[in-house]
């Protein structure tokens, strides 16, 4: 059902927000920019989880490096929409703002600037994924998962702020 819905609505946003009504704020291109990262949510990672889940086709359970690719992009991908949706109030805000200075943010160039920024950064960020995530074998299974001990506890905290506290922070910022 969220493959379906998701990609459904998501389509519509895309639809939407490329209109030549709406195309021209630079706060659609944030818009934009989360319906994308939301479609790739769904077909890389939901869809990846779908099968292995369901029907037992896990590729992270192939090898090291698909182990550490799988879930740094899966979490590269989870992290971005928030951080767009927050790129999104500030540039409404920069644009009501009296100051000249501010309202002088809210261009496609800046957007897009800012677009690639918090990409780059959303990888930077979660690089110790592709570090300390691995295949652990035992027989004839294998998991992917963290590195057991002080690397999870890092982890559990780290996903904490920069998913859940961060992007709500950034949206509340006057």
């Amino acid at each position: 059902m969220f493959i379906i819905f998701g990609t459904i609505g998501n389509a519509l946003n895309l639809f939407i927000f490329t209109r030549p009504t709406l195309a021209r704020s630079s706060c659609t291109l944030y818009l934009i920019a989360a319906s994308i990262d939301n479609i790739l949510v769904i077909y890389v990672s939901l869809l990846s989880r779908l099968l292995a889940n369901g029907y037992g086709m896990d590729v992270a359970r192939t090898s090291d490096a698909m182990c550490k690719l799988r879930f740094f992009v899966a979490y590269v991908l989870f992290a971005l929409s928030p951080y767009f949706y927050a790129l999104a109030c500030f540039d409404r805000y920069c644009s009501s703002s009296p100051l000249a200075t501010r309202r002088s943010l809210c261009n496609k160039k800046v957007a897009k600037q800012l677009i690639i920024a918090a990409i780059i950064l959303a990888c930077i960020l979660y690089l110790h994924m592709a570090i300390f995530y691995e295949l652990n074998r035992s027989g004839s299974s294998a998991t992917c998962s963290s590195r057991p001990g002080l690397y999870d506890l890092f982890y559990r905290i780290f996903y904490l702020i920069v998913y859940c506290i961060l992007p709500s922070f950034c949206t509340s910022i006057d």
